[in-house]
């Protein structure tokens, strides 16, 4: 069984397919629409259908009268008839989703940002509304944002709202505020790019992941088994902290005191050096090696003003010295105050140059907004590949940075000035809700500089607080190969054959990989978990409030096959 997506030229097929990724889910097949008709529903229970192209209206209604779930983005014509929606026009954003008819991970009583685009629909009574949109700061104009239709022998599930755009637009920032710099500041940065999202209601939740969750969740409802996920945090972690430093102009004292401390509590760090502006030498390199990870920071600001294009060969050229000065391949990369150029144009650069991860966007409303909650202005956790609105996907993931010392802790004027007393408090609450609700990383940057003159005892504070919440720390680096690894694991073969759940998973060989089944599917509770025929004992644990196990999976001998046996 697989989760069939629609596919059409431009579309953003593609990104719907890395969101499925990004959550575990690897049983996806994109299908062009010359393939959906006779498409059938126990090979693909689901069917998602993007908003684009020219869709084979008739034939998804077809395929859900037959029995199939098709998840519609904003139906029109035959399709939203068929939804019993009539289409009255379309809904300005941003807008807020109220979901009102299931529980959706992470959520409790929040509502979700939504951008892009959006339509109004009226709904006809046997229509069943999942959710709402509404204006946010408005109690007039709300419409449904989401509707379950029965149909034959299967169902409508339809989205009044673009998902894959909005979650694309609230990670990466809107293409349309490239290059805007607001007055007091000098320079483009990614955190000018933030979409509008109205009042800041939501910064203390991760909402694009959340929104993006949401349609996993629709997905597994939907598939009538219980679904293999290839969890997202290491082993048992409920969540993990990833740490680094920008070094800037710091003396190598100040870079060892930090790693020590950083080693002393468990983990590993990035620091990012501005190659020919450091006093590290390519000694100093290795030995800062042995524990952690170093990566490119190049310095884009004497270039304020300047072309993109100038400043895209000035930041690959620095990429470049970087790696030549201290013979390592640059693996993720964050610039000196977050300089960018364009829009993703530098994601292309990187790209080309084989870095895998960017840690330049930084959450929060630097130069806007006073807002300082953790997911401020993003909305992003969870690290996720780069995609255009027209459906390039770049192979290059982009993980949000949370906290930057100097932002929250310093003495300018742009910081939040918040004493390590306010931030005690501050950082459980994080803490509290990435570990029970939202399972994802929280990325931090506290510069060596700024360590041993203000953000210290703030450091220390992460650390600790990890170490109590069971989080792992570690670098970007560290992150990117575990993801890198993650990447390759696939899940083939899926079938049901009541109570026993088959399929078939090959990858790369990770020693915190794991994978996650459901303890309870309907009236049934997992009973044993086979590999190859050898019985493996999983970890039990919690996961937006369902018990899941988690199993370890040696893969270095090819594809296993796997035999999970639930019983009443």
């Amino acid at each position: 069984m697989e989760i069939a997506i629609l596919s059409n030229t431009g579309d953003l097929s593609s990104y719907v397919t890395e969101i499925f990724s990004t959550w575990g889910l690897s049983n996806t097949r994109t299908m062009p629409s010359g393939n959906i008709d006779g498409l059938d529903p126990v090979a693909f229970p689901v069917l998602v259908v993007p908003d684009a192209g020219d869709r084979p209206e008739a034939a998804i209604v077809r395929y859900a009268v037959s029995g199939g779930t098709a998840i519609v983005i904003k139906p029109r014509d035959t399709l939203a008839s068929s939804a019993g929606l009539t289409t009255l026009g379309v809904k300005d954003t941003p807008l807020r989703l109220r979901v009102t008819a299931f529980p959706v991970s992470g959520l409790a009583g929040e509502l979700l940002p939504i951008v892009g685009s959006a339509v109004r629909y009226e709904c006809e009574e046997h229509a069943r509304p999942l959710a709402y949109l509404s204006h946010p700061g408005q109690f007039d104009g709300e419409s449904v944002g989401i509707t379950e239709t029965g149909i034959g022998s299967g169902r409508l599930i339809c989205f009044a709202f673009d998902l894959a755009l909005c979650v694309l637009l609230l990670r990466q920032g809107d293409p349309e505020r490239a290059e805007i710099i607001p007055e007091g500041d000098a320079c483009a940065r990614p955190s000018h790019m933030a979409s509008a999202i109205g009042p800041h209601d939501a910064g203390w939740i991760p909402f694009a992941d959340l929104l993006s969750r949401l349609l996993v969740d629709l997905c597994r409802r939907f598939m009538p088994c219980p679904l293999p996920i290839v969890s997202h945090l290491p082993a048992s972690a409920p969540g993990i902290l990833l740490y680094s430093g920008d070094e800037d102009n710091a003396e190598v004292a100040s870079n060892d005191e930090e790693f020590a401390c950083v080693t002393e509590y468990g983990g590993k760090m990035n620091l990012y050096i501005i190659p020919g502006q450091t006093k590290s030498t390519p000694e100093d390199a290795v030995r800062y090696s042995t524990n952690h990870h170093i990566g490119p920071h190049p310095n884009l600001r004497p270039l304020d003003g300047h072309p993109v294009q100038e400043r895209l060969a000035e930041f690959e050229r620095q990429i470049k010295l970087f790696e030549s000065t201290y013979s390592t391949s640059a693996v993720s990369v964050r610039n000196h105050c977050t300089a960018w150029a364009g829009y993703l144009e530098p994601v292309e650069v990187m790209e080309r140059l084989g870095i895998r991860m960017d840690a330049n966007y930084f959450s929060g409303t630097y130069k806007s907004d006073r807002e300082g909650a953790p997911y401020a202005a993003f909305g992003g956790a969870l690290p996720s590949r780069f995609c255009l609105p027209d459906g390039r996907l770049y192979d290059v993931y982009q993980q949000h940075t949370h906290l930057t010392d100097d932002g929250m802790f310093g003495p300018p004027d742009y910081s939040f000035k918040i004493s390590p007393e306010v931030f005690r408090v501050n950082l459980n609450r994080i803490f509290s809700d990435i570990s029970a609700r939202f399972h994802t990383p929280y990325g931090v940057c506290i510069h060596p500089g700024n360590w041993v003159k203000f953000s210290g005892e703030q450091g220390k504070e992460l650390m600790l607080q990890a170490n109590q919440f069971g989080l792992p720390i570690w670098s970007f680096d560290q992150w990117v190969h575990f993801w890198d690894a993650r990447d390759t694991w696939r899940i083939d073969s899926l079938r049901w054959e009541a109570p026993c759940l088959r399929f078939t998973v090959q990858g790369d060989n990770h020693p915190d990989l794991r994978l996650q089944l459901p303890e309870q599917f309907e009236n049934l509770s997992l009973v044993d978990f086979s590999v190859d025929g050898v019985s493996s004992i999983g970890t039990s644990c919690s996961r937006y409030g369902d018990p899941v196990s988690l199993y370890s999976m040696p893969l270095q001998n090819g594809v296993k096959e796997i035999c999970v046996r639930y019983g009443g």
